[in-house]
């Protein structure tokens, strides 16, 4: 007599419950990381623009500028600027929330930074 094998109803839901859940949190998180690699490209494109001797000032303002179309979360006091090698590095770092379900959210701590190529 042959015993019968693969998945049973019982193990499909529960298999079918699991993978869903993964899904429906794997697409609540994409908007936090296009979000991420938007500010990288704001970021770099802002570095490229400027050499060493431009103002903290300045630069925050081309940043503000250029992040308000992608409504980045970033604004531009929160900008570290530094100088390093004859070239402005731009960097920062910020968390961000992104609820599931419930009460029950992931938290993600994002670091971006870009170096101008002047």
């Amino acid at each position: 007599m042959k015993r019968q094998q693969g998945l049973s109803l019982v193990g499909f839901i529960f298999l079918a419950g699991i993978v869903g859940f993964v899904l429906f949190t794997s697409f609540r998180c994409v908007p936090a990381w296009t979000e991420y690699f938007s500010l990288k490209k704001v970021l770099q494109q802002t570095a490229n623009e400027f050499g060493v001797e431009a103002a903290p000032p300045v630069i925050r303002n081309a940043y503000e500028k250029r992040s308000q179309i992608d409504d980045l979360p970033v604004r531009g006091t929160d900008l570290e600027i530094r100088k390093e090698n004859g070239r402005i590095v731009l960097s920062v770092s910020y968390a961000r929330r992104v609820p599931v379900a419930g009460n029950m959210s992931l938290l993600f701590d994002f670091e971006a930074s870009a170096t101008g190529n002047r």
